[in-house]
């Protein structure tokens, strides 16, 4: 049997053809397999509770975005100030940090600024006294020659015992801003400073409050037999004692006033 010259040829072609094909096919699978479908980023696993690669929600989602919530925050807080931006930020970013530099006094602000003083409260002082056994207290009031008042608190001896004790052996006025002697009538007594270890000033008020006489009092040293002795320049019903020196601060002096407004 005979057979064309053409045949042999032919099925040379066709078994080449079939191997180009088989061949860019599996080219093509080789490269789907390698670079991937739509070449999808390897993922990453991130350790539960690893918040060092949590990142922030974009500043320009926040108006109408995903809210993320900040954790909790344990042990002592913190405060972080900012250092100011070194590029142009965005309007909306602007706008932002003008709001939240808003903040109440006392808290750093985004500029990094230092916080706004806040003057010192007024410092209160306590003052304690210590009542002397046998006499009572009593509240007083001075009205100067100028008309201005000043209340103060005093040591009160209103019987014979207290008038003999005074401001004997005390080294203070515990507390007190004076001792008050009160008589039931108007009297011409004298003062002594026997067995008194403080410097005193005295001054003396009539029957009607107002003021008659004032004299500085020395201690009498205990060798000493006869004491001076202290007197008014005319009767008087109120002697009060201050600390020697103190009278103005109590606003005493001549045409002033003396009162007791819880009496």
């Amino acid at each position: 049997m005979s057979t064309s010259s053409e045949e042999p040829e032919a099925d040379h072609r066709l078994i080449w053809a079939q191997r180009a094909v088989w061949t860019v096919l599996l080219a093509g699978v080789l490269a789907f397999l390698v670079q991937g479908a739509d070449n999808p980023p390897d993922p990453v696993l991130v350790p539960t509770g690893d918040s060092s690669t949590t990142t922030s929600p974009d500043p320009e989602l926040a108006d109408g975005g995903l809210a993320v919530a900040s954790p909790p925050v344990t042990g002592p807080s913190t405060t972080v100030v900012t250092a100011p931006p070194t590029s142009a930020p965005s309007a909306t970013t602007a706008a932002r940090a003008a709001g939240s530099s808003r903040q109440s006094p006392g808290t750093a602000t985004a500029t990094g600024g230092a916080p706004p003083e806040v003057p010192p409260s007024s410092a209160t002082t306590t003052v304690v006294r210590r009542p002397l056994p046998g006499f009572g207290e009593t509240a007083f009031r001075v009205t100067d020659a100028g008309g201005k008042v000043v209340d103060g608190m005093a040591l009160l001896a209103d019987d014979a015992e207290a008038w003999r004790q005074g401001l004997r052996e005390q080294t203070d006025l515990r507390g007190y801003d004076a001792m008050v002697f009160r008589f039931p009538k108007p009297s011409t007594g004298a003062f002594t400073m026997r067995d008194t270890r403080i410097p005193l000033s005295i001054a003396f008020f009539d029957l009607y409050g107002r003021f008659v006489s004032s004299t500085d009092m020395e201690p009498c040293p205990d060798q000493v037999l006869r004491c001076p002795s202290y007197v008014a320049e005319g009767p008087y019903l109120h002697a009060i004692e201050v600390i020697q020196g103190d009278l103005a601060r109590l606003g005493i002096g001549p045409r002033s006033v003396l009162s007791f407004p819880s009496s």
